[in-house]
């Protein structure tokens, strides 16, 4: 697999380690937020069933090609895992696209939403690398290493635009913060003391939406009434998502979705 750098000076990652320890510090590892909180829709009880599930693939690459290995440069703690896979695309050999976000427009939010998803900081990576979730649910963030890691969450406005609305610092193991994010919309998570480590929480409007897996895979696990449903795939090295209107019968529909590699971001 082909070896990506995402090196950081000793200069660089000193500091940054000042900033985050300074953040752990001050403000308990919490930033002040910037963007002011949504007031949250009704939320309705709605049935944990399966209603609309699909594979997504991308089509117009190798995917041994797009296989990469990340440079940690030397970092003593995360080179003793091994190698890190770079998350930025995750694709089988058939094709198969995870971390695809797959949502019904004009989904309401549930009031018997699930427990609060965790994504874990285990072996210098983000685990998982994507979650959906609806306004007013929580995230909860781990820190399963014996090293120092932070948790910047920024609000995604586009390819290379960011607001930066949080940060939490954990510089031990069992370190764990939970967030609360209330307004619908793309956030991008990054530790800044390993700079490669990336991850998204995607907050739909309501609680039908699915992350594919590592097949490519997805379901949706809320009831839908019959009738015609627009339904979106979202993946962050596309500009656009992909949007496919389908008719739910007796609770049931499918959906493929297929990303043109062609189209994507340019690398």
């Amino acid at each position: 697999m082909t070896r990506v750098k995402h090196t950081v000076s000793r200069q660089a990652a000193s500091a940054a380690f000042g900033v985050v320890m300074l953040i752990a510090n001050v403000s308990c590892g919490k930033a002040p937020e910037a963007a002011a909180q949504a007031e949250l829709s009704p939320a309705v009880e709605i049935a944990e069933t399966p209603s609309i599930s699909g594979k997504v693939t991308l089509k117009g690459a190798d995917a041994a090609k797009l296989q990469k290995i990340v440079d940690v440069g030397g970092n003593p703690f995360c080179t003793g895992h091994g190698d890190i896979a770079d998350p930025t695309w995750k694709v089988s050999p058939d094709g198969a696209l995870a971390d695809a976000v797959i949502t019904v427009r004009g989904s309401q939010r549930a009031s018997n939403a699930s427990a609060a998803p965790l994504i874990d900081q285990t072996k210098c990576e983000f685990v998982p690398h994507t979650v959906s979730i609806q306004p007013g649910q929580t995230v909860r963030f781990h820190n399963s290493d014996l090293t120092f890691h932070n948790i910047r969450v920024a609000r995604y406005e586009g390819r290379g635009k960011t607001a930066n609305i949080d940060n939490f610092g954990q510089p031990s193991r069992g370190d764990e913060n939970v967030k609360a994010f209330n307004a619908p919309g793309i956030y991008r998570l990054e530790c800044d003391v390993h700079r490669w480590m990336n991850a998204w929480v995607f907050v739909h409007e309501g609680a039908h939406s699915a992350v594919s897996s590592a097949d490519g895979r997805f379901s949706i696990s809320r009831a839908l009434a019959d009738g015609d449903y627009v339904v979106e795939a979202w993946h962050p090295q596309f500009p656009q998502t992909i949007t496919h209107t389908v008719t739910v019968r007796d609770g049931k529909a499918t959906a493929d979705f297929e990303f043109d590699f062609a189209k994507a971001h340019t690398l």
